[in-house]
């Protein structure tokens, strides 16, 4: 009876902090992926303690506003999946298609990302660290 006294008593505090204090998301990489004009951003991160055992009884709801604000500079953005290490955001229409290419153009993010790593459809990748802008990339379309 104890025990469970503690868990609830656990559970009330934990639901009364705020998951959005300074410093609980930590992310460690942003990895960009294309897939025809749209972009699928993939973000590794880290939780502080306190958070992941939020996120983990309550579920990954509130931590999914300081996700989406590192993509506010974009104008079509999905949140596909949000876990407690990584999440999945689509950016739609990001890049045009002409003559068998698809072209990026630079985009301001917004805000600064520690690492992001461009991978292209043909496996090439590049590293950019603490970057504020996607690079100006083309690449060829698959079905070319």
């Amino acid at each position: 009876m104890k025990r469970l006294i503690t868990i609830l008593i656990l559970l009330v505090v934990l639901a009364t902090v705020p998951v959005a204090s300074a410093g609980y998301l930590q992310v460690t990489q942003t990895t960009m992926q294309f897939q025809g004009t749209d972009a699928v951003f993939i973000l590794d991160y880290e939780l502080d303690f306190l958070a992941k055992i939020y996120v983990l009884a309550f579920g990954s709801a509130n931590i999914a506003p300081e996700i989406e604000a590192r993509f506010t500079s974009f104008d079509d953005v999905d949140l596909q999946k949000i876990g407690c290490e990584q999440a999945t955001v689509v950016v739609k229409n990001v890049s045009h298609y002409s003559n068998g290419y698809y072209f990026h153009n630079s985009h301001d993010l917004g805000m600064t990302f520690e690492k992001l790593v461009v991978e292209l459809p043909d496996g090439y990748s590049r590293r950019y660290l603490s970057t504020n802008k996607t690079p100006d990339i083309y690449y060829e379309s698959d079905s070319g």
